[in-house]
């Protein structure tokens, strides 16, 4: 935003020289620490030892993904976010780009989270080079393509109110950065810290820097759950805390300013190690009630489908919950008027919901409202 025809009363600037902090007020923080640790190797070990667990893990990614964007004003449903994977697959590369603007930065967020933990599979580092390159990939279409896609700001931004016309804090210059954030990437991979709390001191840090014109709030979110598997916290890159901060933002933005204003790194610290506690028993739960689900639905399945490929439609419309019934012919791995003969006994059972109806060489696009409904946020 431009500062000129902003109020800057009271704007807290960025903690130049402070980070990281000296001391932190161990003695409160200790409690919290273990509290999210044990609460994060519960949910870990419970995925772990999930048969066929990414079956029920990718949901909590796209719901992570709407919750992250919905913090940056971005309204957007999972539907929505289905709905653009669905035409993804059927072969539209470019369909978002047909779409609102909201639906294309959760959907980019999702994929770029997604091929982030592809690229540290395959090798690389927690880097500059990897940040820009997602954050590339996360401007590279809808409203943020024109805010340097992959660059670091060359002007100094703000964060504020555009209605009330108020700036609230002033991260670091554009001429000060590079240096900050080779000591924050140093920071993230170094051993001074434990785990948890480096991970609590990376965001915020990240966060005070804004080192991009847009997208630092997305950006930052998704460092979270890369750090905590880089670092060995969880054994799979499968852990997403934007829903806490998200149902409780004003804290979260308050806490953060705090670290700048006060120099209360503890407060954070404390304030993060809770959202890590809390988030993992939501996404435990949440993880439950698709595993319940899955079981419930077998014998439904079996008995509406009355076919030997039962299982295999169950597994498909939950890995693909919003689908084009010509990709459920392709790649189910049923015969293909087999297929269609069970996604037609499924939408007569009212267990499909059409929200497109065939039209042309356009198949029809299904939703599976039983596991939707579970994951709206």
């Amino acid at each position: 935003m431009s500062v000129n025809r902003f109020d800057l009363t009271g704007a807290v600037s960025y903690h130049m020289g402070e980070f990281p902090p000296a001391k932190l007020d161990y003695e409160a923080i200790l409690g919290p620490l273990e509290d999210a640790a044990a609460s994060l190797a519960r949910y870990d070990a419970k995925m772990a030892s999930m048969v066929n667990s990414e079956l029920f893990l990718a949901p909590l990614r796209r719901q992570d993904a709407v919750s992250s964007s919905r913090m940056e004003g971005t309204i957007s449903t999972i539907e929505d976010l289905y709905r653009l994977e669905a035409d993804e697959d059927a072969g539209a590369d470019t369909s978002y780009r047909e779409a609102r603007n909201d639906d294309v930065e959760t959907y980019l967020y999702s994929r770029v989270l997604r091929d982030a933990q592809q690229a540290i599979s395959e090798g690389a580092p927690l880097s500059e080079h990897l940040i820009k390159a997602a954050h590339q990939q996360l401007l590279s279409f809808g409203r943020g393509a024109r805010k340097r896609p992959g660059a670091y700001k060359v002007e100094q931004n703000y964060i504020g109110d555009d209605r009330k016309g108020k700036i609230y804090y002033i991260p670091i210059a554009p001429e000060q950065l590079a240096p900050a954030m080779e000591r924050l990437v140093h920071f993230m991979n170094g051993d001074m810290m434990r785990p948890l709390l480096r991970t609590a001191m990376t965001h915020v840090e990240f966060e005070a820097l804004h080192p991009f014109e847009d997208g630092n709030g997305r950006i930052g979110r998704m460092l979270i759950t890369l750090m905590l598997w880089k670092l060995g916290i969880i054994s799979q890159p499968n852990f997403f805390v934007s829903g806490y901060f998200e149902r409780h933002k004003e804290e979260y933005i308050e806490r953060m300013r705090d670290v700048s204003a006060a120099g209360d790194w503890s407060g954070w610290s404390i304030f993060f190690l809770r959202a890590m506690y809390a988030q993992a028993t939501v996404n435990t739960q949440t993880a439950d009630m698709i595993l319940s689900l899955y079981g419930g639905l077998r014998e439904r399945f079996r008995g509406v489908l009355n076919s030997q490929y039962h299982d295999r439609v169950l597994d498909f419309v939950f890995a693909h919950p919003v689908f084009r019934n010509d990709r459920f012919v392709e790649r189910s791995g049923i015969p293909a008027s087999s297929a269609r003969i069970l996604s037609r006994r499924l939408l007569e059972d009212g267990l499909l919901r059409t929200i497109e109806p065939a039209a042309g060489r356009r198949a029809a696009l299904y939703a599976f409202d039983p596991l939707l409904d579970i994951l709206k946020v």
